[in-house]
């Protein structure tokens, strides 16, 4: 037990100076009568893990521009696709959202990571084949679940299917503005896209519009 002269109140746990008014305790620091929270402990960790492992990777990232003579935009987008994925990755440890909901939104970064480097490079082949194949990807997975949980799963997750809805028509823009060589995996893309909110309007036609009024009238 812990005593402060000033106060004289007796403390329990490891503290050094009085909580009230900043006095050198007095006495023998006996254990907490609350256990030290385990699971923010081990939050602070992973957080600061991150923090290293990111300053890592941006380390590296940098090393191999320098040593491939990377443009100053592959660069950039190379640093901005790291901090992006550490944005993400902390969201997920600070606030522990649902599987589903991880798997939801790391699609977006994902998806997201893809536009930037496409933007920054102009390279035709993430137009063609990385874009289109990961929306088909999502819609594909997104399909299977409305069509397995319908407004169980609309309800949850109304803003990911539109999202996901918007960006499966994005290669059919990319390949309008001539960056596709190769039009097939764009097109199949719009097409699920397109049947994906078939199958919405099917299935959950009452709870999709429900959900979009809310997302839309807040």
């Amino acid at each position: 037990m812990r005593y402060c002269p000033s106060c004289h109140i007796d403390f329990t746990g490891v503290l050094d100076r009085c909580p009230l008014c900043g006095s050198k305790l007095e006495g023998t620091p006996e254990g907490m009568i609350f256990p030290e929270n385990e699971f923010a402990r081990t939050k602070k960790l992973a957080k600061r893990s991150m923090i290293a492992l990111t300053f890592a990777a941006l380390a590296f990232v940098a090393f191999l521009c320098v040593r491939t003579h990377a443009s100053a935009v592959t660069g950039i987008a190379s640093f901005a696709a790291v901090i992006v994925n550490y944005i993400f990755i902390r969201n997920v440890v600070v606030h522990s959202p649902s599987f589903l909901r991880i798997i939801e939104r790391y699609f977006l970064v994902v998806m997201a990571l893809a536009l930037l480097l496409l933007l920054a490079t102009g390279d035709s082949r993430l137009a063609t084949y990385v874009v289109p194949a990961l929306t088909l990807v999502a819609l594909f997975f997104n399909g299977v679940l409305v069509a397995v949980f319908r407004n169980g799963f609309v309800q949850g997750y109304a803003k990911y299917l539109l999202f996901n809805f918007v960006l499966g028509m994005v290669p059919l823009v990319l390949l309008v503005t001539g960056l596709v060589s190769q039009p097939a995996l764009s097109i199949a893309s719009g097409v699920v896209s397109g049947l994906l909110l078939v199958l919405l309007l099917v299935l959950t036609r009452k709870q999709l519009f429900s959900e979009m009024q809310k997302l839309f009238h807040r």
